[in-house]
């Protein structure tokens, strides 16, 4: 008998691991119609969508007031869908504030609720694991830690290993990538990753830019920002032409020595397998997934982060931990520095980087705690895990 899901991504990296947790469960069963909210990646590995949620693509709280009336559409036409089709299971990963309401509307429909990739409520809000316990048939939780939580509070919890493991595959060698690229292997090479959402984008590039400048001035250096899959070239190379054509401080600075300003010599590029990322001597990153990422390849990192004041003046009254980045959080401590808010300071950071180039061995001691960070991510197949497990509650609920 065929089983209908129904997926719902509200994000860049959800639409990436929703995709492939739709091709690990059509592995496993021909027998399953998939329908759901996401992006292009998961509509690409077949699932039917009502509605292309990342789009919006939401951080902070002031940016989804300002985006209130479009997720309250698509939860209305998401409303309508189930109450009509009543799919078998229901599967949400991650974006609580969208999913948790459809995890109520669930509940009040009778239809099993399966959580992968749930919310950080070891990092804030940890009131909402009581609604979870209430409204979740089943938790898939990435970190080993996480189990531990859930588990307390009375959920029926499962840890299947860390999704990004099973996307990080590079294809080329060091040596490939340099020739192909242009870059010189004797030179660091800095990433500059300032998110997959415009917001956040807006809001830290010009940081990273600066920070680049002062670093260039320093050393010998190269520079590639890695792009985002749902972020349009044009997009990033529109923000760094910004950037070079308004620069006063600079300007004055150069005319007084009677010099033309350089321009900041920057490659933009995809990076779908990760080739770039693994040849990385340091990057500036935007908090989040990309942070558990640099670990993987043990890319000495600084993050990065700034949100509206509102989001900011919010986030400090419900975040109950005092680190923001994944990598972090991972590691129980402060393994890399973060620049958050106000601290966000294009000449700090280019402090920090450039006293990291001069010091290998500190270097060096980064990259062994940053491989302790990886090693808890668990292995790989933590899709294929989710998938199985998925399939063997939607046919339970024969």
């Amino acid at each position: 008998m065929v089983k209908k899901l129904f997926i719902v991504a509200g994000d860049p990296s959800g639409d990436l691991h929703g995709a492939n947790l739709v091709n690990a469960l059509k592995e496993q069963s021909s027998q399953i119609e998939i329908y759901g909210l996401g992006g292009e990646r998961m509509e690409r590995a077949g699932v039917k969508l009502l509605d292309n949620l990342t789009e919006l693509a939401i951080v902070g709280f002031s940016e989804a007031i300002n985006n209130i009336r479009a997720i309250h559409q698509i939860y209305k036409r998401t409303a309508q869908f189930l109450r009509k089709e009543k799919p078998d299971r229901i599967v949400l990963i991650d974006y609580p504030g969208f999913n948790l309401r459809v995890a109520g509307l669930a509940k009040k429909l009778k239809i099993p609720l399966i959580y992968y990739i749930g919310p950080q409520i070891w990092a804030w809000r940890r009131g909402r694991i009581k609604d979870i316990a209430e409204l979740v048939n089943k938790m898939l939780v990435i970190f080993p830690f996480e189990e531990e939580t859930y588990r307390k509070a009375g959920v029926d919890v499962s840890f299947v290993g860390h999704p990004l493991l099973d996307t990080i595959q590079p294809t080329k060698s060091k040596e490939e990538v340099c020739q192909k690229y242009g870059f010189n292997p004797n030179f660091p090479i800095i990433g500059l990753m300032p998110g997959s959402r415009k917001q956040e984008i807006e809001r830290l590039l010009p940081v990273m830019l600066e920070a680049s400048r002062i670093i260039a001035e320093d050393r010998k250096v190269q520079f590639v920002l890695p792009l985002a899959g749902n972020i349009p070239m044009s997009y990033i190379k529109e923000r760094i032409t910004e950037f070079e054509m308004a620069r006063p401080n600079q300007l004055k600075r150069f005319r007084r020595r009677r010099e033309e300003v350089p321009l900041l010599p920057i490659l933009v590029v995809r990076d779908e397998d990760y080739s770039i990322r693994k040849i990385l001597t340091l990057a500036l990153v935007s908090s989040g997934t990309a942070t558990l990422e640099n670990a993987y390849f043990g890319i000495p990192m600084i993050i990065i982060y700034k949100v509206s004041l509102l989001s900011y003046l919010l986030a400090r009254l419900l975040i109950k931990i005092p680190i923001i980045g994944l990598a972090n959080i991972v590691a129980g401590k402060r393994v890399v520095p973060e620049f958050i808010q106000r601290k966000a300071r294009a000449k700090e950071i280019a402090k920090v980087a450039c006293h990291w180039l001069g010091n290998p061995n500190l270097m060096h001691e980064i990259r062994k705690e940053l491989e302790r960070v990886k090693e808890k991510l668990g292995t790989r197949g933590a899709s294929k895990r989710a998938a199985k497990i998925i399939l063997e509650e939607a046919i339970a609920g024969n």
